[in-house]
């Protein structure tokens, strides 16, 4: 019925065109036409009729439709999915550009998408926004579609249309998660980065953790060869960055040196406190560099935030002198000593800072507690300084507010006034004379900030005059208390004059106190006054003589007065006792005087050095044996130690004081102390010092001591390798002729060898090696002294290996197979060709050169191994050979292979076009075929032609192919 009906329009539809066209049926009629439109419409009749009678004869139904495999995926109909689904299939996409993967992941089915992962659907195709199954899945929160693509190791950075990435996307929805595989992990993008690396560059800690429980790409490099610590170095302002670090460090990531070489051993050591080169700890290096999220992580784990270096510098003195200003706030906030003072008395507001960063850490440090009254070693207070480089008022100001004395004098006799003055800070000076100082002071120069002032003119004179500064000192520069000690005056002028205490330790012109010239005199009277009001028998002058040095050297009685109950023990700001003068100026008679009179023999400075340091500082050996064996009490200790663990004995290296080194090791032999094995606290013995300074003479007397030759210092270091990494020549060759191991390893693995490389000395590698140094050995990362000789050209590389053709690893790599692993330079292949290591042989794992250097894709490499003889039917242990590999995924080298193996066969006679009969795919064979350098009908040894292998292995495609 619907067909007549159908039918039925159409004749009205006819009907109507007709009259349209004929424009009336009024018109045809006048026209006499109407036969015409008659017949016309009789015509159309007739049609009508006959469509009924056959439509009538007829029930046949319309087809039913069916639902497309969309439709399915929709519904979850996997079973329906599966009847109708081909290999056709897999491609198909629907209006919108979509995938059926697409459809699956958006219906989050993970049983039809590894249904259709299966049947191959391509999980990298894009729909029309350019997105990936899995980067649909992200966007959707289709989070169990996006772990099965996952799994099916799904590309993460596969870039949509909005340049984003799967992995970039479920970072910031924070459901990375669910897309870390241990195949994932280990994905890079366009630039070489992978989740590790991005990770890194946000500082997501809880992600690094992530992604290392599902893998280890710790080491991958991106284009800029940047590991994922490279990019977390790079944050070094934020905690998590030396979290972060951490965590990658203790996870196998090779150390990166330089800035942060300290934290690196730090933290792999689990020893945030352990001392390096100068007594640095890491916080002190991270200070220096301003590394304020490393600083806040050291401090997090309980450093000593106030330990001292060897210039008893603390890490505060570090951030301040390079003008960290942050880093100097966290420091003083977190408990550090802003009085702290390094081995020229320094305290960190003695230190230049830059200017732009001076009033900020000026003011940090005061309100800190720091003192503008300490001295350094040049008798400089803070005021000095900023008077001498110029700073600005207020930080002068700030200064004076804080207790500093504006008429304090350096050990040139100079006050903050004469240095603003010569500088021509008019507002400084100004400021000086404002707050009393002294215009009449001279320097050892006699020159006075009066004179000074003349010198620059009116103006400076002006701004200087004032009636309260008419007074002062007479013009040689000595007060009047210098002058009454000169001329002897009695005892009431002394102590009328010593009421203003800031006389006592005043010096002139020369640096001389008081008490200097007391002892010039012998004059016990004044001397004995002045030592009871506090004048210092340490105090030196210009010629670098102090009082108690004047008085034990010219003696004649002076000794007597000077060393009383009261100074006998007394200290320096350097903690040295007279004892320990004594001993540094060789005065053997005297130190015998003070230790009757009750000196301590063992008394220790600030350094923890004890008199027999300082008679090894002299190189005293008379003194050395008086300490070790006075006329009464106990004798000094043979094996006292300083504040970093060093023995008296590496004080005679420091020091190169030979006979005191000969004297100590006489006398700890007879006491059986090995003093010639001492190590200090980062482990360095003697030798170590002795290697590393190439002091010869000392090696030479450690050995005949006995000392342990191979000795390894806290990071395993021998005396071998520290002199290998500081160039010591003769040194490297005199361990080397003594015993030294070349194959000794540190605690990273690494060898003699090693650093000898590294240190680019081909003398000193030829040393290494013959003496027996393994060019093959790896250290902790599996780096080899010939890994690191492959790129430093080939003379490097000839120089390492040597001439022995038998030369592998306990893997069984030789040399080929290390260059080829490391992808070396084709050239530097050949010298290693030609120096006839077996081209054929097998490592533990059963891989020859060649199979890796088809694994890796290297075309010259396989070129030069199989003209040089190669094997390409080799398997490894897994049963792959280099054919194979070649034959199924790296068909490029066909030509290669051909042009060099087209006529040779296995043990069992199969050819390459036997295994491409059972391996690769037509293409390949049509290829192999069309060279014509190969006989389709060669037979094996089982008498099967490359045909034949096809049809057993069930290939009639390409057994066709080979007819």
């Amino acid at each position: 019925m619907l067909i007549v009906r159908y039918y039925f329009v159409i004749l009205i539809i006819k009907i109507k065109a007709i009259l349209i066209q004929e424009n009336s049926i009024g018109r045809l009629i006048l026209q006499r036409n109407f036969h015409v439109f008659l017949k016309k419409l009789t015509g159309i009749i007739g049609s009508l009729v006959l469509a009924c009678i056959i439509f009538s004869c007829t029930s046949t139904p319309l087809p039913e439709r069916k639902q497309t495999l969309f439709e399915l995926i929709q519904e979850g109909n996997i079973e329906g999915l599966k009847e109708r689904f081909s290999k056709e299939s897999v491609n198909i996409r629907d209006s919108a550009g979509n995938t059926l993967l697409h459809a699956a992941v958006k219906q989050n089915n993970e049983i039809i998408i590894r249904f259709l992962l299966s049947m191959r659907a391509n999980p990298e195709d894009t729909d029309s926004m350019g997105r990936t199954p899995l980067m649909l899945a992200i966007t959707e929160d289709c989070l169990e579609a996006a772990k099965v693509l996952a799994e099916a190791n799904a590309n993460i950075f596969a870039y949509d249309g909005n340049n984003d990435t799967p992995f970039a996307l479920a970072a910031r929805k924070g459901s990375a998660k669910y897309i870390l595989t241990a195949q994932t992990v280990l994905q890079q993008d366009k630039n070489g980065r992978t989740p590790l690396h991005y990770a890194a560059i946000v500082l997501d800690e809880e992600l690094v953790k992530d992604i290392l429980k599902e893998g280890n790409p710790i080491q991958k490099k991106d284009k800029d060869h940047n590991t994922p610590l490279h990019l977390v170095y790079k944050k070094t302002n934020h905690i998590e960055a030396a979290k972060i670090a951490a965590l990658l460090l203790r996870a196998g990531a090779e150390p990166l040196h330089k800035s942060f070489d300290e934290f690196e051993i730090a933290v792999l050591k689990r020893n945030y406190s352990m001392r390096f080169n100068s007594g640095n700890t890491a916080l002190h290096m991270m200070a220096k560099e301003g590394f304020l999220g490393f600083i806040r992580y050291l401090i997090a784990q309980g450093v000593d935030l106030n330990a001292k270096n060897v210039a008893s510098s603390t890490p505060l003195h570090e951030a301040v002198r390079n003008g960290h200003a942050d880093a100097v706030q966290v420091l003083l906030l977190s408990g550090a000593d802003p009085n702290a003072r390094d081995a020229s008395s320094n305290t960190p507001l003695h230190i230049v800072m830059p200017k732009e960063k001076r009033i900020r850490i000026f003011t940090d440090l005061l309100n800190a507690g720091a003192l503008p009254s300490l001295k350094d070693i040049y008798g400089e207070t803070p005021l000095h300084i900023a008077a001498r480089v110029g700073m600005d008022v207020s930080i002068i100001n700030q200064l004076i507010r804080a207790g500093a004395d504006v008429n304090e004098r350096n050990k040139k006799g100079e006050t903050p006034l004469l240095l603003a003055i010569d500088r021509n800070n008019i507002a400084a000076a100004t400021y000086f004379v404002t707050l009393g100082a002294d215009i009449n002071a001279e320097n050892i120069d006699k020159e006075t900030p009066l004179t000074k002032a003349f010198d620059k003119g009116l103006e400076t004179v002006k701004a200087i005059i004032t009636p309260q500064n008419l007074g002062g000192r007479d013009s040689l520069g000595r007060s009047p208390l210098h002058i009454a000690v000169i001329k002897s005056c009695n005892t009431d002028i002394l102590r009328f004059l010593l009421s203003e205490k800031k006389q006592i330790s005043a010096g002139d012109q020369m640096g001389n106190t008081p008490l200097h010239y007391a002892v010039a005199n012998n004059d016990k009277v004044a001397g004995e006054l002045l030592m009871a009001e506090g004048a210092s028998i340490f105090v030196a002058n210009m010629q670098g003589a102090s009082p108690l040095k004047t008085a034990l050297t010219q003696v004649g009685g002076r000794e007597g007065w000077i060393l009383n109950q009261k100074t006998i023990n007394a200290q320096d700001s350097a903690g040295n006792t007279p004892l320990h003068y004594a001993a540094e100026w060789k005065l053997v008679s005297i130190m015998n005087y003070i230790i009757l009179k009750g000196g301590k023999i063992d008394a220790r400075n600030t350094n923890a050095e004890t008199p027999l340091f300082s008679a090894v500082k002299s190189d005293s050996a008379d003194a050395i044996r008086l300490l070790l064996h006075p006329e009464t009490g106990k004798s000094a200790n043979i094996d006292a130690r300083d504040f970093l663990g060093n023995s008296a004995l590496h004080a005679c290296i420091r020091w190169s004081s030979y006979d005191a080194a000969e004297a100590l090791l006489e006398e700890a032999k007879l006491k059986q102390i090995a003093l010639q094995n001492a190590q200090n606290l980062a482990g360095k013995a003697p030798l170590h010092d002795a290697a590393e300074q190439e002091q010869l003479n000392f090696i030479r007397l450690l050995i005949e001591y006995y000392a342990k030759i191979n000795i390894g210092d806290e990071t395993g270091k021998s005396p071998l390798a520290d002199a290998v990494i500081y160039g010591r020549k003769e040194a490297v060759r005199m361990l080397l002729e003594n015993g030294a191991s070349p194959v000794q390893q540190d605690m990273y693995g690494r060898t003699a060898f090693h650093e000898a490389v590294n240190l680019g000395s081909l003398a000193i590698i030829t040393e290494i090696r013959t003496a027996g140094g393994n060019p093959l050995a790896r250290d902790s990362f599996g780096t080899t002294p010939l890994s690191l000789a492959l790129f430093m050209g080939d003379t490097f590389v000839d120089t390492v290996v040597g001439t022995n053709p038998m030369l592998a690893n306990s893997d069984g790599d030789s040399p080929l197979h290390i260059a080829v692993a490391e992808n070396a330079k084709e050239h530097t292949l050949k010298l290693l060709l030609n120096k006839k290591y077996q081209v054929n042989k097998r490592n533990r794992t059963g891989s020859s050169a060649l199979l890796t250097a088809v694994k890796n894709g290297r075309k010259d490499f396989c070129k030069d191994l199989l003209e040089a003889g190669a094997d390409p039917f080799l398997t490894n242990n897994a049963g792959e050979s280099p054919l194979s590999i070649m034959l199924s995924e790296q068909t490029d080298m066909i030509d290669i292979f051909a042009n060099f193996a087209a006529q040779k066969t296995d043990v069992i006679g199969d050819t390459i076009l036997h295994y491409a009969a059972r391996i690769a795919n037509a293409q390949t064979v049509k290829k192999l075929i069309s060279m014509n350098k190969f006989n389709l009908l060669e037979r094996n040894t089982a008498g099967e032609t490359p045909r034949d292998v096809a049809l057993r292995w069930k290939r009639s495609d390409i057994a066709q192919l080979l007819n």
